[in-house]
């Protein structure tokens, strides 16, 4: 019986059924944007456009309260580099994460 308060089970993959099913819906989405960096530099093609912008939240920013490790993901990994060397990217993270550093690696 629920008395309102928060459950004190972890919510790692074991304890709820979902958390397994959540991970793995975000592996095989991690896995899409690695194919598609492996043929193109940008998520839309070869320019930089508002899709990068997008992609930047869950390939960056997210990975501050959801940790991801990138290392074996290599072309997800150059591509966060070439974004991270726009000459606009410091004012765009200014603006889209004010006080966070970039987890551009």
């Amino acid at each position: 019986m629920s008395n309102g308060r928060a459950s004190r089970r972890t919510w790692g993959e074991g304890s709820y059924p979902i958390m397994g099913m959540l991970k793995d819906r975000s592996d095989r989405a991690f896995a899409l944007v690695e194919r598609r960096h492996g043929d193109v530099s940008h998520c839309a093609g070869n320019e930089f456009a508002a899709a990068d912008t997008m992609m930047l939240f869950p390939l960056s920013t997210m990975r501050a309260f959801a940790q991801r490790d990138l290392s074996p993901l290599l072309p997800i990994r150059a591509y966060l580099r070439r974004v991270g060397e726009r000459p606009g990217d410091p004012r765009a993270v200014a603006k889209r994460d004010p006080g966070m550093s970039p987890m551009l690696a």
